[in-house]
């Protein structure tokens, strides 16, 4: 087994995986701009879209529009999923008006029943138009994601030998594809199966940049990409709210259960705590990952979004950019051993900058000014008090909403708190 990473590149895939089973069509604009967000906050690697036939999966009938409205920053890479040559064609023609892509997905499965199933193509069938694909696609300047899926099992043919995996490897870099990816298209794989079959590939495609992309349909997710983040993968794939699969089509299903992909929030999550540098805040991404709920209307399925972030204490000063308006900070806990009475202000200062303390080592110069504040109780000599924030305003004056509470529940003091910065 390989040495894991210290820092990983995460590729999200709400906008393409995501979103292709969702019933309801999604405004052009919203993928817009939940695109143009993703690459604000630090996704180096994006799916962007599918040229999937509009008839076939309407939700991206919107294809060229998305690719048009697109913000390009220069250290983002966005992908699209390519199935076949007119799809090209109409990719190819975008690249050449300034508004392409700079990668697309190739895909073909290790399962020639799921080819069947899904294409009506042999496996022979699927390499030839393949083949035609990646070629034009690399004379294009594009970079090919090999991917192959039911890399771990297929529901309609069970066990999948591996030496067919291989096989389909050696074939894609034959045809000079830059990354394989080894799909877990519903869910099959365990992370037992995961650590042997990429020691194997690794070891069999020394150099070779995998991508490891899994689904969640039978719990596993999370487990699977952290067995190929030991593995030593630093490319994985991942979906807000853990949310895709199987495109909306009139295709019968051949599988049971949800599909949807590894959590992005949750695996951001793991990453962190494993001390695996992402380049993504995870406040952030809880947040956006909220958005997706508000766009697809619904509660999606990433725990982290309604748990928030592990907490630690920050290593660094807490400055104006941590208080990010709408963020919720961590409850923190005083113990009042003293005087009865009506809280003082002098005190209640105290007791919101140990609670910020608790939380962020305070700068020399920080003001906290709680004029505003409504006290409501007054304290015993013994008293357990939890006081939490959010932040409304956030600049060099920054604006946060205090509460505090005894351990009853009684409101001791509740208001603007305002901190000003150096």
């Amino acid at each position: 087994m390989g040495k894991p990473p210290s820092r990983v590149n995460i590729c999200e895939c709400w906008a393409r995986d995501g979103i292709q089973g969702e019933p309801e069509f999604i405004p052009t604009a919203t993928k817009i701009a939940m695109i143009d967000r993703m690459s604000r906050m630090g996704f180096q690697r994006i799916e962007v879209t599918s040229f999937s036939h509009p008839k076939l999966v309407r939700q991206f009938s919107d294809a060229v529009e998305v690719l048009k409205g697109l913000h390009r920053p220069p250290d983002t890479s966005f992908i699209a999923i390519v199935p076949n040559e007119k799809a090209l064609d109409r990719l190819l023609d975008c690249c050449q008006a300034g508004y392409g892509v700079d990668e697309i997905t190739a895909i073909i499965s290790a399962s020639e029943a799921h080819l069947l199933a899904n294409l009506e193509r042999t496996m022979d069938e699927t390499k030839e138009a393949l083949t035609r694909i990646v070629r034009r696609a690399r004379q294009g300047g594009l970079k090919v994601i090999g991917c192959i899926g039911t890399s771990f099992g297929c529901p309609l043919a069970g066990d999948v030998p591996l030496s067919g995996v291989v096989d389909l490897t050696s074939w894609y870099l034959d045809l000079g594809a830059d990354y394989i990816m080894l799909g877990d298209t519903t869910g099959e794989a365990n992370p037992f199966q995961v650590r042997e079959v990429y020691a194997e590939m690794l070891d069999r495609f020394p150099g070779v940049d995998f991508i490891s992309h899994f689904h969640d349909t039978r719990g596993l997710g999370i487990a699977n990409s952290m067995a190929a983040l030991e593995a030593g993968l630093v490319f994985h794939d991942c979906s807000l709210g853990g949310i895709g699969g199987q495109p909306k089509t009139s295709r019968p299903k051949y599988h049971e259960g949800l599909t949807g992909n590894t959590c992005t929030e949750d695996l951001v999550q793991l990453m962190h705590e494993a001390g695996v540098e992402t380049g993504l805040d995870l406040e952030d991404v809880i947040e956006i990952s909220r958005q997706a709920e508000s766009i697809c209307g619904r509660e999606l399925l990433g725990h982290s979004t309604r748990s928030g972030p592990v907490r630690h204490r920050a290593a660094s000063l807490l400055q104006a950019v941590s208080l990010k308006p709408g963020r919720i900070i961590p409850p923190s806990l005083y113990f009042h051993r003293g005087d009865k009475g009506l809280l003082e202000p002098e005190l209640a200062v105290r007791i919101i900058k140990e609670a910020l303390a608790n939380n962020w080592p305070l700068p020399a110069g920080l003001g906290v000014a709680a004029d505003e504040l409504s006290i409501q109780a007054g304290l015993g000599e013994r008293e357990v008090l939890l006081t939490r924030f959010k932040v409304l305003e956030s600049g060099r004056v920054s604006r946060l909403e205090a509460l505090c509470q005894k351990s009853n529940g009684e409101v001791v003091f509740q208001g603007p708190v305002v901190l000003t910065f150096d």
